[in-house]
Order: structure tokens, then sequence, then C-alpha cells
């Protein structure tokens, strides 16, 4: 879960540091759009058990122009090295032990930071997506689950629901607008593509209606056709609700 690999390499120019005041208390990094909007939609990046900010930031410069991108380091360091959302114990049969408390608290970081951000930087608040991979997926549905208000899309790459996230109070009302993007590994050996699906049918049976699931030939990482993938999805999610119009004129 530390790290994924992607089979090419990505030459990235991004600024970690703003004349803009965040209150925070995460370390992160940010990528300017290229293209400028009056108010620019906001990707948020969350990184895997063991790793960092700057896992993800590969592939930041590739989504839609438009887009500011955060990239997140979680507050828990590890021993051996990196840090994650919350601490995991590695149980037989890809099963997990876990402290669901320390994902609370590092889901009101995020969220924090969502706020805080967009007021320093004047973004649209109504356009925040979150893109995790592995627990950083995890955490993703965690905070779609229980503030759909607070996110217009979740791009979750080889993760799973925890059933703390599933049992929520939620707006049902909120949590059918949010767009999920849903990837995942057919030979993962940390997270069971089992995880996926499941992710996926109770999203389903939450009448959630714009739900993309796509599964690859690959093991917990992310695979090149996975990134052109949900790099398109990205940029239609953008795109204005179409209008439906009245068959009975």
């Amino acid at each position: 879960m530390k790290k994924f690999l992607l089979p090419f390499v990505f030459v990235l120019l991004y600024g970690t540091s703003c004349s803009q005041s965040i209150n925070t208390t995460l370390t992160y990094s940010v990528n300017l759009p290229v293209k400028k909007t009056a108010k620019a939609p906001v990707l948020i990046l969350l990184h895997g058990y063991g790793s960092n900010e700057a896992d993800l930031l590969d592939i930041a410069k590739t989504m839609d122009p438009r887009f500011i991108t955060f990239s997140l380091r979680a507050p828990q360091p590890l021993k051996e090295g990196g840090f994650c959302w919350y601490e995991i114990e590695f149980l037989p049969n890809q099963q997990f032990k876990y402290d669901y408390g320390q994902a609370k608290l590092s889901r009101a970081k995020i969220l924090s930071f969502i706020s805080s951000v967009c007021k320093a930087y004047n973004l649209d608040s109504t356009k925040v997506f979150l893109l995790g991979f592995s627990q950083g997926a995890i955490m993703a549905y965690d905070i779609a689950l229980g503030f759909p208000g607070k996110i217009a899309g979740v791009l979750a790459l080889s993760g799973r629901m925890m059933e703390e996230s599933k049992l929520q109070k939620t707006d049902p009302s909120q949590l059918t607008k949010i767009k999920f993007f849903i990837a995942h590994g057919n030979s993962d050996n940390i997270i069971k593509i089992e995880e996926a699906e499941k992710a996926n049918t109770f999203l389903k049976e939450k009448n959630v209606a714009d739900i993309t699931y796509r599964s690859y030939e690959m093991p917990h990482s992310v695979s090149g056709q996975e990134l052109n993938d949900f790099r398109a999805w990205l940029t239609k999610a953008l795109l204005p609700p179409v209008k439906k119009t009245d068959s009975k004129k």
C-alpha cells in the first residue's frame, strides 16, 4: 500500500509554497492550474499507507489544466518510514485491523484543509474532487459518505470502504449527487478486487447515479490505461449537467 508504480515517468514542476495563508497542520504540495478560470476546480490527492505527498504528484500535471491540485501528507508518521492516515495491523488473507478513531481525526484535518484552501485561493468549493490511492481511497470514501455536501467527486483507486464509513449518518440527497470513479487491479495482492465490487454495489444501493467502475490487469498499482481513463473521466465530470427537455411539448 506504500506507493504505486507508473510505466512511464513524468517531468513535473510544482509549487510547495505560496503567499496564501492556509490554516492547517497538514504538510502539502500545490500544483497551480495552467488554464486560468474565475474559480478553479479543486483536486485533492490522498496517498496510500507508508507513502507521502510526493507519491501522487506525478499525475498532477496530466489532469485537466483548469484544476488546482493539492497533494496532502497524512499526519501519522510510521516507524519504518512514510506516513499514514491511520495505523493498520496487517492480518492474514488480506484482512486488516485498524483504529477508526485515527481515521476520523485525519478526516477532520482533510475537511478543514478543504475549507481553508477554498477560501484562501478563492476556489470553486462546489467542485472539489478527491483522488485517493489505497488508504487514500479509503479516506476519500469515508469523507464522501460522511460529508457528501463537501465533495463533487471521488476517484477511488485500489481501495475499499470501511464498515464504519457505511454506517455514517448522511444526507441521501447529497450523496446521490457525487460522481464516483472506482478502479482496481484484478491481481491486487493487498486489497482484494471484491472490495471495489462491494463499494460499487453499496453506492448503487444508495441510488448514486454517476458511478464508473473499471478493473485492470495489474497488481496494487496504477496502470497507464487507468490513468488515461480517470483523466478523461475527471474532465468530463467538470461539464455542466445536461438539462432535461420536456418531451410533452
